[in-house]
């Protein structure tokens, strides 16, 4: 009778200590699975900012690759800073997330330009005021080259789309 007892607590003991080493191995799988798939979903954001139709360089049928037109470029950062209708159009496609243009050369005035900006932030009460705090856990960035077109001056110049993705 003793002996069964005693089988069986050392059975269950020595199965719940490997439930314990199972179920931490299958939580930092998981923890490894949501950041491939937070980095898949970032890439996917990089690339649909990349091939905006709203900002390719189109010449009667062809188009360039990596190539933004700065005209186009503008007046959308100028659309999406003052209509928030349009960012809300604009949030199926990025989420939360912020897309900057830089022109690295030739250098100009206008350095960086902010297409979209849409940064996750809670209001907390702190001391009574109440303020807006930036709520995420992790920021994915990623930056490629791009071509900016000119088209007043019909020149090229070469500049870095930063797509930050925030988690």
């Amino acid at each position: 009778m003793f002996e069964t007892v005693g089988v069986l607590v050392v059975f269950f003991f020595l199965l719940g200590i490997g439930s314990l080493f199972y179920f931490g191995a299958q939580r930092t799988s998981l923890a490894r699975e949501q950041v491939v798939a937070a980095e898949q979903q970032a890439f996917q954001i990089v690339l649909k900012a990349l091939y905006l139709p709203e900002l390719d360089c189109s010449f009667l049928v062809t188009q360039k690759d990596n190539c933004i037109d700065k005209l186009k470029m503008e007046q959308l950062a100028k659309l999406m800073a003052q209509n928030d209708n349009a960012k809300q159009d604009y949030f199926a496609q990025f989420g939360f997330a912020k897309i900057t243009v830089g022109q690295k050369y030739p250098v100009s005035d206008e350095s960086e330009l902010v297409l979209y900006s849409n940064v996750p932030s809670e209001i907390r009460t702190v001391g009574g005021v109440e303020r807006e705090v930036e709520s995420f856990t992790s920021r994915l960035v990623t930056q490629s080259p791009i071509l900016l077109y000119d088209a007043i001056r019909d020149e090229y110049g070469f500049g870095v789309i930063e797509v930050s993705v925030y988690v």
